[in-house]
């Protein structure tokens, strides 16, 4: 069975990877899933905003059209672009539909 990710955007600052997870897992098994964080000077990572769910390509789909809120926060919820290896730079991943690249 074939894998596809989505890219969630507008996610609150205090997102989680366990939470994140909880809510997709309302649709089907997730694969894998992760909240993009930056550390900020209190020492306390704080999510950027956006994070990626893997499923397998039928749940991918049904998540796209059926989930809508992170606790009540308006998301958006889209299939993550796949970038092609960029062997000067040495770096693999996904590419958003923002441009933005999580290297997994």
């Amino acid at each position: 069975m074939s894998a596809l990710t989505i890219f969630v955007r507008s996610l609150p600052v205090d997102a989680s990877n366990d939470r994140l997870e909880e809510i997709f897992s309302e649709i089907g098994p997730v694969k894998h899933c992760f909240v993009v964080k930056e550390k900020v000077p209190s020492g306390e990572d704080k999510c950027r905003g956006f994070g990626y769910v893997t499923y397998s390509m039928e749940d991918a789909q049904r998540a796209v059209r059926e989930v809508k809120d992170y606790d009540g926060q308006k998301i958006n919820v889209s299939v993550a672009k796949k970038k092609l290896n960029d062997k000067k730079k040495g770096t693999t991943g996904i590419k958003n539909l923002c441009g933005c690249l999580a290297v997994i």
